[in-house]
């Protein structure tokens, strides 16, 4: 059954050992939007939010399971590509009845894994100042038009809160801003993705151009000032396992690691879904133990590509079809593919600079080479 929003509290027994999870709290408190799932026997649960979907309970009740999958499939993730949303992520408990069971919530979705970090910072009574450049978000900053950047803050804002009024009243953050020949820049920011009672979530954007120095750790020192102005006792912060660069800033403004995990993720169109599935085993991943695949991978992007899905006549993904049906001893599929490639302008130049998400393995030219036979 779907609670109705005045008998969430139902779920916290279920969630209650979520701590790296404040999204659900606030779901379940009605301070971020959201929807909650029970089973019948009020023992296992679901909290779908934009943020993220996220299972708890006992995984042995399979109708549930496949109820959720259904749910998933026929409602909320088309919702979610309706309203624009790109992806989701679907947290689990980490046990090995969990793990064994998300095959029955994930059927037909071709999820793939990846690994999340959390981090965790209590408080103190530390008031620093804000570092030059640095100054908060409010409704005069957010009002400047001299500015560059502003819009892509008030972009950020209405990803992750209701409206901007609720930002102004409940959130905070800081962005840092440098002067340039075309004026006053925004390069980086650090705000609230939520606040639940006397903790907050924070996430930071720094923009191209000027990443590397220094910028992210300034706009999150001084988000963490804010909070602790405001009287909040403790902060998370979440990043990809693999985002280097998010968990230097975080360890460096004194976040202390609170656990790593894998999680399943996605897009939210099917067939986006499939170009990215193909993208994934073809690279595989190493941090989750994701090996290269490449008859997943080639089974992946023709479900899109024969359908005429390209990301608007993306070559490469031709290319990628076309080497790794070689690769799996399907020639004239493999020609195929290479002759649409090249039709769409594939000249091998990304090849040769190992562009992301192309297939540019030591034997690229001898397959070019063959196929253009």
């Amino acid at each position: 059954m779907e609670l109705q929003s005045k008998n969430y509290t139902k779920a916290l027994d279920i969630f209650q050992d979520c701590k790296n999870h404040l999204c659900i709290h606030g779901v379940i408190h009605g301070l971020i939007p959201g929807r909650i799932f029970m089973a019948d026997d009020s023992a296992t649960a679901m909290v779908a939010s934009t943020e993220g979907i996220y299972l708890g309970g006992n995984p042995d009740n399979d109708l549930f399971l496949r109820e959720m999958n259904s749910l998933l499939r026929h409602e909320i993730f088309p919702k979610l590509d309706a309203d624009d949303v790109l992806d989701y992520v679907v947290y689990y408990p980490q046990s090995p009845l969990w793990e064994a069971k998300m095959d029955i919530v994930m059927k037909d979705l071709y999820a793939m894994k990846s690994g999340r970090m959390t981090f965790s910072h209590d408080l103190g009574n530390t008031d620093a100042p804000l570092a030059d450049g640095v100054i908060p978000v409010d409704q005069k900053l957010l009002a400047r038009e001299d500015c560059i950047g502003v819009d892509d803050v008030l972009e950020e804002i209405s990803n992750q809160w209701p409206s901007l009024e609720a930002f102004l009243d409940k959130g905070f953050g800081c962005v840092g801003i440098e002067e340039t020949e075309r004026g006053p820049v925004i390069v980086s920011w650090c705000l609230t993705d939520w606040v639940v009672g006397s903790e907050c979530e924070l996430g930071v954007e720094t923009a191209e151009g000027y990443r590397e120095k220094g910028w992210a750790k300034k706009t999150a020192a001084g988000a963490l000032a804010l909070a602790r102005k405001r009287g909040l006792t403790r902060a998370g912060w979440q990043c990809w396992s693999s985002n280097a660069a998010s968990r230097r800033t975080a360890l460096s403004v004194g976040f202390k690691p609170l656990a790593e995990y894998p999680v399943l993720f996605g897009w939210t169109n099917p067939l986006n879904n499939f170009l990215v599935n193909g993208n994934y085993y073809m690279q595989g991943d190493g941090t989750v133990g994701t090996q290269k695949d490449y008859a997943r991978a080639a089974w992946n992007y023709a479900q899109a590509l024969d359908k005429g899905w390209d990301w608007d006549g993306m070559a490469s993904l031709y290319w990628n079809a076309a080497c790794l049906f070689y690769r799996i001893g399907e020639k004239e599929r493999a020609k195929h593919y290479y002759r649409i490639a090249v039709e769409k302008g594939w000249d091998g130049t990304e090849c040769q600079t190992a562009a992301d998400y192309v297939y540019s393995e030591a034997d690229s030219a001898a397959i070019a080479l063959e196929l253009a036979k």
